[in-house]
């Protein structure tokens, strides 16, 4: 009979420590898997030892001293500026709020847009980051997949083709490079490492042999990405990732909607010639004066989308290598860096230069995929030639003109 009594007095103990749990939860907005565990394990504790303190983490870092950054100081740490990080919260929260129907109102969605920026732009550990953030591991975890889908739903508002009164700028901007006219974007593709999937490892591994996603681009001058399409494994080779992209299938069905009077985007000779579509010439035989000076003139316009890389690595440092365990999530969270990327850059950057420089190593080392000769789109490829050529003589008598 006393032993009925103990036991009953043990649950009745235990239930109360876990209900106390679950509201001290409920209240930080907590999640319930490892950290209810760590808070009833601590109030268990708590019980038997009443000097067992709290885990320690920074409790007014976010409502108090990143208040009072400088708006180089804020930068600095953030890689975004103050400003593109206000608008920015200003277009999310109202996203995130209508994503979520659990009933219970998030809270500090500006905290938790900042974090997910921290995760992007450093290697630091979801326990660190938390612990500057006050936020548990698993309640960091879920904010940041919340804030990469809200990102992902802002995609196409702003990584989006540029509008027919845009193009004359766009045209003018990259004729400054050298001359070569007509040209709306510049096109490539980039790894991002991954470890090992589970599944299909070796799909995975590229020719520099590590294992990693394509994330395949078109810039503008401004380095903003006008389109972005990420998924592919990285032994697939530029070519089929172009041809089985959106942006392919969507200029195959209407032309007209994304050029007009011969504008053209230019890729390296991994792409297909096309007339809307110019690589350069390869060096089978020997090339002519002209195809000599149109390729040197297309390599420097085309450094526009090895700039943006550059920009994106060196700003979001985490896409040196994506180590997550969430397969499916990888993609989303290098589309939203590119949200992201576009986002700061409609804003002032003193910082530019110093990330590109600091991304641009890692590019040539790791992130650019090699070039590879290609014979494909036969169909059109005659169509193709002709028109490059036509750009390359014309390019040619104005430089000797001059």
């Amino acid at each position: 009979m006393e032993s009925k009594k103990i036991i009953t007095t043990c649950v009745l103990v235990l239930n109360k420590i876990l209900f106390d749990a679950v509201l001290e939860l409920e209240d930080a907005e907590e999640d319930f898997d490892e950290d209810v565990e760590l808070v009833v394990v601590n109030k268990v504790k708590n019980q038997l030892s009443p000097r067992q303190r709290e885990i320690p983490r920074c409790k007014n870092y976010f409502e108090h001293v990143i208040p009072q950054y400088l708006p180089e100081e804020f930068q600095s740490h953030f890689r975004i500026s103050r400003e593109a990080f206000e608008l920015l919260c200003n277009q999310l929260i109202p996203l995130l709020q209508k994503n979520y129907h659990t009933g219970r109102p998030l809270k500090q969605l500006d905290k938790q847009i900042l974090a997910t920026i921290w995760i992007l732009a450093t290697p630091d550990s979801y326990r660190s980051i938390g612990t500057q953030f006050n936020m548990g591991k698993s309640t960091l975890s879920d904010a940041f997949v919340r804030v990469i889908k809200g990102l992902n739903q802002l995609a196409s508002r702003v990584i989006k083709w540029p509008v027919v009164a845009n193009r004359q700028q766009i045209i003018n901007h990259f004729k400054g490079f050298g001359e070569l006219n007509n040209v709306i974007g510049a096109i490539d593709g980039t790894y991002i490492p991954i470890k090992a999937p589970q599944q299909n490892p070796d799909a995975y591994i590229t020719r520099k042999c590590f294992c990693a996603l394509t994330l395949q681009a078109i810039a503008e001058p401004s380095l903003k990405f006008v389109d972005a399409f990420v998924g592919y494994p990285g032994s697939v080779s530029d070519c089929r990732v172009f041809r089985n992209s959106p942006i392919y299938s969507d200029i195959c069905e209407n032309r007209a909607g994304f050029f007009e009077h011969g504008e053209y985007i230019i890729g390296d000779k991994s792409y297909p010639i096309l007339e809307w579509c110019i690589p350069p010439y390869i060096q089978h035989r020997p090339l002519t004066a002209v195809q000599t000076y149109f390729n040197t003139v297309h390599a420097t316009t085309r450094q526009v989308i090895e700039r943006a890389f550059a920009l994106l690595f060196g700003r979001f440092r985490r896409l040196k290598f994506l180590d997550m365990n969430r397969q499916d999530l990888i993609p989303a969270t290098v589309l939203a860096a590119c949200v992201l990327h576009n986002l700061c850059l409609n804003h002032d950057d003193l910082l530019i230069e110093r990330y590109i420089q600091e991304g641009n190593e890692f590019v040539q080392e790791n992130g650019d995929i090699p070039d590879v000769d290609v014979e494909i789109f036969h169909e059109v490829r005659d169509e193709g030639r002709t028109f490059r050529n036509n750009i390359a003589e014309n390019l040619y008598a104005r430089a000797r003109r001059h």
